[in-house]
């Protein structure tokens, strides 16, 4: 976890390219600077104890309406 963020990096949240099925998880971890590991943790828990409706519903819809990290240009 790294508290400076370079001008590079894009503002607001988005999903990651290098993530896993959507890169949601990824891009809120990468969004709120905590562990990708404990972000898809607490995700999959959820999915379990709740069922598919509440949690994967969400990863759904916030799978549709994130748009995708755009790339960054090295000048």
């Amino acid at each position: 976890m790294s508290t400076y963020r370079s001008h590079a990096t894009p503002a607001g949240i988005y999903r990651s390219r290098d993530g896993v099925i959507f890169g949601v998880c990824r891009g809120i971890a990468e969004y709120f600077d905590i562990s990708v590991f404990w972000t898809r943790a607490i995700a999959l828990g959820t999915l379990i104890c709740t069922g598919f409706f509440p949690i994967g519903f969400a990863y759904i819809i916030a799978a549709l309406l994130m748009k995708k990290e755009p790339y960054v240009r090295w000048v």
